[in-house]
């Protein structure tokens, strides 16, 4: 791993570190601020959040100074040291070194962008089609293999606690996550913030299924702020 300004980034991670040399004052500088400023505007009570896709603990740090408790998911092991690096001076935190989707499997393919570690997936095609600056051949994406659970093997581990957010960010595998926890979702009244781009019309399809998805279960989606779409159960 690498440090820049800060923040522990894979070694092989070009994107972020440029991102991060661009700041002329690195400790005002957060990640993804105004959609995480916009989805949190919706809770209403700080207990447990989920962070799926922890990547290297960009939303987990700020998460951990508003809510009681955070649990994060997070599958590619180069991501998995920083992130326990950039977490070392919280005490309220959980990291689930796998990813989740809607099926048990012990050894699943992780696919991953060769130079940017937020770009990570069991579906390569979220990976190649990820970013909004490029397509990547497929050919050049890394692999490696991890545990894959779903939110619904957790039920247990939550009995008693209150979930009352969940981010997810999986590169195009977000609808697989959320129909692994649907009875999960059930019992809590989390907002869900959800990556949701709309593109293209694949994006867009993609969108609509969730959102109907969700519906089914009582939750609604109530706005999006750049990819980020919010939401909440109940009719308001």
């Amino acid at each position: 791993m690498k440090q820049i300004k800060g923040w522990c980034i894979p070694k092989w991670d070009s994107h972020f570190e440029h991102t991060l040399q661009l700041q002329k004052d690195s400790n005002k500088w957060q990640y993804q601020h105004k959609q995480r400023q916009y989805s949190l505007s919706f809770v209403n009570s700080w207990n447990l959040a989920l962070d799926i896709g922890g990547n290297v603990g960009f939303w987990s740090q700020d998460l951990c100074k508003r809510f009681d408790q955070v649990w994060a998911f997070e599958p590619h092991p180069d991501n998995i040291d920083c992130y326990k690096e950039n977490m070392k001076n919280f005490n309220n935190w959980r990291l689930e070194e796998l990813a989740l989707s809607d099926h048990l499997e012990k050894n699943a393919v992780l696919f991953a962008s060769p130079d940017e570690s937020g770009n990570i997936s069991l579906n390569s095609h979220g990976v190649t089609h990820g970013s909004s600056a490029r397509v990547l051949k497929e050919g050049r994406l890394t692999t490696t293999y991890t545990e894959v659970r779903t939110l619904d093997s957790y039920i247990n581990e939550f009995s008693g606690q209150n979930i009352d957010f969940i981010k997810v960010d999986s590169q195009e595998h977000e609808k697989e996550i959320m129909l692994g926890g649907l009875e999960l979702l059930k019992q809590h009244e989390a907002v869900i913030v959800l990556e949701l781009p709309c593109r293209n019309k694949k994006e867009k399809k993609y969108h609509d299924d969730i959102v109907d998805i969700l519906k089914d279960i009582d939750y609604y989606r109530r706005g999006n702020c750049v990819k980020e779409t919010v939401f909440t159960k109940g009719k308001q």
